[in-house]
């Protein structure tokens, strides 16, 4: 089969997203197949046994990444296309994060083809043509890669067009210069002394109702209870985390771990009892999910629980537990 085109990157960012999407839909076609490859041996009648699926769950764990990132890439496309009219540093943006991505998919899908039942001239062949369209060629150039920099440090901190709403724009703005006023004065001793999250970050984002952005209404959160709103909890988490991942903006994905795990598996006496505390920000919520061969890939943890009386007893190996000393 024929996969190769004659059009080929140029390096003028606006007509480079037809190559992206050309791109894309090259490396769209072969993940199907990969995808449909497994689905065909996991199930019987149409019908997905989950005994059959274990023994491809590295592979549907690399092809989720892979899923991942084109949908991500046509996303942007998508956004660059409604939004960058006038400012060509969106559609440069997205070719270059979809050069990056097409390698990353290309890395997992080359490493083990047999794993997807695909045959290595296959993976071989669509790669080549995606490689033929120059994409990567150019965009990944270092050169190329630092004047995108360049180009968007020239904006003074100023952020690329992003559609938001006009209350979206208040709650970054608003998270911004608190990142900018009290996260990053802190940051740096916080870090360097190991020191508690001090209440001169807490009790501001305490006040703001932060800690109630994953919970619903019902619970005393933000969260419409008519259904999941994340736009506003990934805002307010990505300026937090400018400032600092560590002092402030891990404080707020904490709570939206325990928050979706008591919403989809806890008791209603669970839910009553821990999601108010949680979203008023009296209760601190921890995380101990990282192990020392696994990462944090949940799927492969090794924790043992025992049921004992009035619980269960969690045995096993952390390599830490974020928050645990707040």
């Amino acid at each position: 089969m024929e996969l190769k085109v004659e059009t080929t990157a140029t390096g003028v960012a606006g007509n480079d997203v037809t190559i992206a999407q050309q791109s894309l839909v090259l490396v769209e076609g072969l993940l199907a197949r990969a995808l449909g490859n497994i689905k065909s041996a996991c199930s019987v009648e149409d019908r997905l046994l989950p005994e059959r699926l274990d023994q491809y769950q590295l592979a549907s764990y690399d092809l989720s990444f892979c899923a991942a990132e084109i949908a991500a890439g046509k996303a942007l496309i998508d956004h660059a296309q409604r939004f960058g009219a006038g400012d060509v540093r969106l559609s440069w943006a997205a070719c270059q994060f979809i050069a990056e991505s097409l390698q990353s998919i290309a890395a997992r899908l080359r490493a083990r083809p047999a794993d997807y039942e695909l045959s290595v001239s296959s993976v071989v062949e669509c790669f080549a043509a995606v490689d033929e369209l120059g994409l990567a060629r150019h965009y990944l150039r270092s050169q190329v890669m630092a004047d995108l920099g360049r180009a968007l440090l020239a904006q003074g901190g100023e952020f690329l067009p992003t559609g938001l709403d006009q209350e979206k724009e208040i709650i970054r703005d608003t998270f911004r210069r608190f990142a900018n006023e009290v996260v990053m004065p802190l940051a740096e001793d916080i870090h360097r002394q190991d020191l508690d999250v001090p209440e001169a970050i807490l009790a501001p984002l305490r006040e703001m109702g932060c800690f109630g952005l994953s919970i619903p209404e019902r619970f005393g959160g933000l969260q419409p209870d008519s259904g999941d709103d994340s736009l506003s909890m990934l805002l307010v988490t990505e300026e937090l985390s400018r400032g600092s991942l560590g002092a402030a903006g891990s404080l707020i994905t904490r709570p939206e771990i325990l928050a979706r795990a008591l919403l989809k598996g806890g008791t209603d006496a669970q839910q009553t009892h821990w999601l108010p505390r949680v979203a008023s920000g009296e209760t601190l919520c921890a995380i101990a999910l990282t192990e020392p061969d696994y990462g944090s890939d949940l799927a492969s943890v090794k924790l043992k629980a025992t049921p004992t009386t009035g619980g269960w007893l969690l045995n096993g190996s952390k390599t830490w537990c974020t928050f645990s000393g707040t």
